[in-house]
């Protein structure tokens, strides 16, 4: 699908894991460039794809002051792997500004792994011949989902 410049305008992102579930310890952030007019959904399935997980539990988003402060929710129903529910319709143009609160993507509930999300003060402006989303930076190591013997 190509996407004209101007049917968007970009939003850039810090996002970090909050902990990881093995490990107990905070080690990958990165920060990202994706289209204003992409759902919640599509940050679900980018978020997949470069973090190389396998897509294969039920996630959600929520945003609050902390990840334990959920002041709001943006679906009641859990977004399934290739179905992403209320979250298709939900435009992260239509989040932002979220005013002092910070959005979160929670995927595995079992596992529980949390990611929080800052968007950048920075106005990105889109740039001709690059594809979005896009990796503007990547800090640690890659997480982990399963390890050998799980």
């Amino acid at each position: 699908m190509e996407i004209v410049m101007e049917d968007f305008s970009l939003c850039r992102l810090k996002v970090f894991n909050t902990w990881d579930p093995i490990e107990d310890r905070n080690f990958w952030e990165a920060e990202i460039e994706m289209p204003d007019n992409y759902t919640l959904f599509d940050l679900h399935l980018y978020m997949q794809q470069i973090i190389d997980f396998d897509n294969d539990h039920l996630f959600g988003f929520f945003a609050g002051r902390n990840e334990r402060h959920r002041k709001l929710i943006f679906s009641e129903d859990a977004g399934y792997p290739f179905d992403g529910g209320e979250y298709e319709k939900i435009l992260l143009k239509d989040i932002y500004p979220l005013k002092g609160l910070k959005l979160y993507y929670v995927f595995d509930f079992g596992d529980h792994w949390v990611f929080e999300f800052q968007k950048s003060r920075k106005k990105a402006k889109v740039e001709q011949g690059v594809e979005y989303p896009r990796i503007v930076s990547d800090n640690g190591v890659r997480l982990i989902q399963y390890y050998e013997g799980e």
